[in-house]
């Protein structure tokens, strides 16, 4: 008898350890901080799509414009990281690697620019020609 009482307690710990995990995984309560609702997560999805499907502007603008500007700054560093990277997109884009050497002749053909510069400038002209052959 004791057996049996046993056996149907231990039977009954279980019935009710699976009833309370079936609830909790059938149910679900109130979202945890980390987690979004269902209509947040359509919206995020709609947005998505919505954002696929739109037209890009087809318009690009090329690095080595944002670098020429640098070239104007007065830091010798920024400078000649400047002349570096343009010097570099147009060994490797052939398509960039005139618009460059026109960028580096008019940086040239300014007056009251430094001889240093105006050096590094011919220089980086060179390994431009150099590497295009």
């Amino acid at each position: 008898m004791e057996e049996l009482k046993k056996k149907k307690g231990i039977l009954s710990k279980i019935k009710s350890l699976v009833a309370k995990t079936g609830r909790n995984i059938i149910w679900r309560g109130r979202p945890k901080d980390n987690e979004i609702s269902e209509k947040i997560a359509q919206k995020i999805q709609k947005s998505s799509y919505d954002f696929s499907i739109m037209k890009r502007k087809d318009t690009f603008t090329p690095p080595y414009l944002s670098l020429a500007e640098q070239l104007q700054v007065d830091d010798d560093q920024i400078f000649k990281a400047a002349a570096y990277n343009m010097a570099n997109i147009a060994i490797s884009r052939k398509k960039y690697a005139q618009d460059i050497q026109n960028i580096f002749n008019d940086y040239l053909q300014k007056e009251g620019m430094p001889e240093i510069r105006r050096d590094y400038i011919k220089q980086k002209q060179l390994e431009i020609i150099r590497k295009k052959k």
